[in-house]
């Protein structure tokens, strides 16, 4: 495509994003200052419509950018937004308010990003059952309690206060659970949640309710309905895309279908921020929506994704930018000790 072409495709882009009406030559000759004539400018989106970066709604109406369009722009046009420093500043405060607390992390990230974008917004969480027991450690909390913390071998910690009525030997605690990470790790939490009753670790019948209990609760981790977060749904009825009631239907079904975005999530790319157009997601309720997704990560290891979900003319710069600043503060606040 030659240079001509690019800066009329960007700067139609640019004005249906911001509108959402059909774009004339006329309108780019105006406002754009792409130093050509509108006939010639109208010649350009007729050759631009010829190889399918734009449709024509109506006859006598302007261009709308086509999907290739889309794809076209966010690939080779686009630069991604600065977050003013406000945003990033509110984002960094989300993070720091809370250390270490997984579940109100994917909670909070889902909101941010709604409210951000002005798009629904949707969080996979870390997924517990399939990963494997890497360390267990005890912390006294007092008299008659303690705080037992698990991390999993993609690094995910989990925490859980037992109470021991009548006190407990700290230093035999300590002893316990280095025999029981040593006796246990590379266990799945699944296979773990098979032995609940069973003896733990050499002779451990003193603590033995410590261990059922750690297990039950590791058991109900996995039994939460929560995987899947989804903030601002209702925020698709604000563009006017979706004033056709079926568009909105099928949409918002999605978004309560958990199952199945889980399920779809799993063909995702393995990492970094991906954008979808379209029909390129594959799932016919939102064929009239685009995608941006991001990973984030507990060390090395990738272990849930976010995803920001609104019409074919999202505000890709933006909604990328805001993506991937969560994305890597949420990985950051993940791995803070």
């Amino acid at each position: 495509m030659d240079e001509r072409k690019r800066r009329v495709l960007e700067a139609l882009i640019t004005d249906y994003i911001a509108t959402a009406e059909p774009v004339g030559s006329r309108t780019l000759s105006r406002k754009y200052h792409l130093g050509v004539s509108s006939a010639t400018i109208r010649n350009e989106m007729a050759d631009l419509e010829e190889l399918g970066f734009l449709e024509q709604p109506h006859t006598s109406a302007g261009r709308i950018p086509s999907d290739k369009g889309y794809r076209f722009y966010v690939d080779q046009l686009m630069q991604p937004d600065r977050l003013h420093t406000d945003d990033i500043a509110r984002i960094r405060v989300a993070y720091r308010a809370r250390m270490r607390e997984v579940q109100w992390f994917i909670h909070q990230t889902a909101r941010l990003v709604s409210e951000l974008t002005a798009y629904p917004s949707v969080v996979l969480a870390p997924g517990v059952d399939e990963a494997k027991l890497f360390d267990v450690r005890v912390l006294p909390l007092g008299r008659d309690a303690v705080l037992l913390v698990m991390q999993t071998d993609a690094g995910i910690i989990q925490n859980h206060t037992v109470s021991l009525p009548g006190g407990f030997d700290m230093a035999e605690l300590k002893a316990l659970a280095a025999e029981f990470t040593l006796q246990f790790r590379g266990v799945s939490i699944k296979e773990l949640k098979d032995r609940i009753g069973d003896p733990v670790a050499g002779d451990v019948s003193r603590y033995r309710g410590l261990w059922q209990g750690a297990l039950q609760w590791m058991a109900a981790v996995e039994g939460d309905d929560d995987k899947v977060t989804v903030a601002g749904p209702l925020n698709i009825l604000n563009y006017p895309e979706f004033r056709d009631v079926d568009k909105v239907r099928r949409v918002l079904g999605f978004l309560e279908q958990e199952a199945a975005i889980d399920q779809w999530a799993q063909s995702w790319p393995a990492d970094g921020v991906q954008v979808m157009i379209g029909a390129e997601s594959l799932v016919d309720d939102i064929q009239d929506c685009s995608v941006v997704t991001a990973t984030y990560r507990v060390g090395p290891y990738v272990v849930g994704r976010l995803m920001v979900l609104g019409p074919r003319r999202m505000h890709y710069a933006r909604v990328i930018a805001i993506v991937q600043a969560v994305s890597e503060e949420l990985s950051q606040a993940l791995n803070w000790a």
